[in-house]
């Protein structure tokens, strides 16, 4: 943390096209200890552009001062400098939309009292904040570099396989299908360990402030889930390995198609964050809940979200609706985003397992392994239901799960 002498050489600017108001302040400040100090109008785009702590004149006109204002706290509270808003006037307030983004307010000259305590706390905040972006961009780094390992050892499978397969044309399929089961095992995992990682990440750091905020609470709640998605996955392959059965043994029971909706957008809240994706669903509060394997349900529906957040631009959507028929009792899942889109010889491609897009690869972050959609098309088909895909360049993919009217509980 700062010491006191760094505190006094942190440059202070205060923005405003009141020369007197500015002169009096600035004074303030230097009899607050604060050595480095001055004032600025906006009226240059390179003017005091990066000072270490700014304080906005309430009375300042419209003009380059506010515009100023504007673009400093349009950028993220991390990659900017505290803003403080004077108010001279406490009954008469010229706060617009993006002034309230402010980190604090000091009426003038009532809250001077304060002010050296409200300079403090939030250059310490602000130099916390930069210690954490930094400690979560190296955390990131890392990630990456192990994804591109396990990419590459999932590649070197494949090959390893391939050259298997050759030299041993008449395997069975189902000792094929065992071959590709450590595979199709790296992608069912690595979703609710990214969950795992990124939530366990935030309470190790603490960011929200020292251990027992609320706000744990809740992501406590969604490790333990995403812990649970990955023991059963876990347990299914022990199972397999157990009863040596081609099909797979379904645990059925009412599941709420709302709840399992929620629980998955949860999961996916830090990766749809980081893509820059908005996440959104429409189930009715009546919604009727299915017969159906939960977990199996549960991957199908986080399989294919994170599969849309990936192939999804900064600033797109992922949304995911819920449609009762009245004319057959089937229920429908739409899992639909506006990404990059594919055509029909992409899709096909997409749907056969390992099947990667070129094209999809090089307009992503997210290197995927080829096995979200075929994976979740046979689980879906598993548990009675119908999977059906389409998609345009450009403008997106929809996904259609329709499931019976015998597995709707009434």
């Amino acid at each position: 943390m700062k010491n006191d002498h760094e505190y006094r050489l942190t440059p202070v600017v205060l923005l405003s096209d009141d020369e007197n108001f500015s002169s009096d302040f600035l004074g303030v400040l230097r009899d607050a200890g604060f050595q480095n100090v001055s004032s600025c109008t906006g009226s240059h785009s390179d003017e005091k552009a990066a000072p270490g702590l700014l304080f906005f004149d309430s009375g300042t006109k419209p003009g380059p001062a506010r515009e100023l204002l504007k673009q400093i706290l349009a950028f993220p509270s991390g990659q900017r400098c505290p803003v403080v808003y004077l108010e001279q006037d406490a009954q008469k307030t010229e706060v617009d939309g993006s002034d309230l983004r402010c980190d604090d307010i000091l009426l003038y000259p009532q809250s001077l009292y304060r002010l050296e305590t409200c300079c403090r706390t939030l250059l310490q905040m602000a130099q916390e904040r930069q210690m954490w972006e930094e400690k979560k961009r190296q955390l990131e780094s890392e990630l990456e570099k192990k994804s591109e390992k396990a990419d590459q050892a999932l590649i070197l499978l494949q090959q390893a396989e391939k050259r298997l397969l050759q030299q041993n044309p008449g395997l069975t399929s189902q000792n094929q299908d065992r071959d590709n089961l450590v595979a199709d095992m790296s992608h069912e995992l690595r979703t609710p360990l990214n969950a795992i990682l990124g939530f366990s990440e935030i309470m190790k750091e603490q960011a929200f402030g020292a251990l027992g905020h609320e706000k744990y609470l809740g992501y406590a709640g969604d490790i333990h889930k995403a812990s649970q998605h990955l023991l059963g996955i876990v347990n299914d392959v022990l199972d397999i390995a157990k009863a040596d059965s081609e099909g797979p043994v379904l645990e059925l029971s009412d599941v709420s198609v709302k709840d399992a909706v929620s629980d998955t957008f949860r999961m996916m809240a830090v990766l749809a964050e980081e893509a820059g994706v908005e996440l959104s669903f429409n189930i009715p509060s009546d919604f009727p809940d299915l017969k159906t394997d939960e977990r199996r349900f549960k991957q199908v529906l986080t399989n294919l979200v994170s599969n849309a957040v990936k192939f999804t631009r900064p600033g797109g959507r992922v949304s995911v609706e819920g449609f009762y028929s009245d004319e057959d009792g089937a229920i429908l899942m739409i899992i639909r985003d506006n990404g990059i889109g594919m055509t029909s010889s992409e899709l096909a491609v997409a749907l056969t397992p390992y099947g990667q897009i070129e094209k999809a690869q090089s307009n992503t972050h997210v290197r995927g392994t080829g096995l979200g959609l075929p994976v979740s098309k046979k689980a879906v088909e598993a548990l009675g239901g119908d999977f059906h895909i389409t998609s345009e360049p450009g403008l997106g993919t929809a996904v259609t799960l329709r499931f019976p009217s015998y597995l709707v509980v009434e």
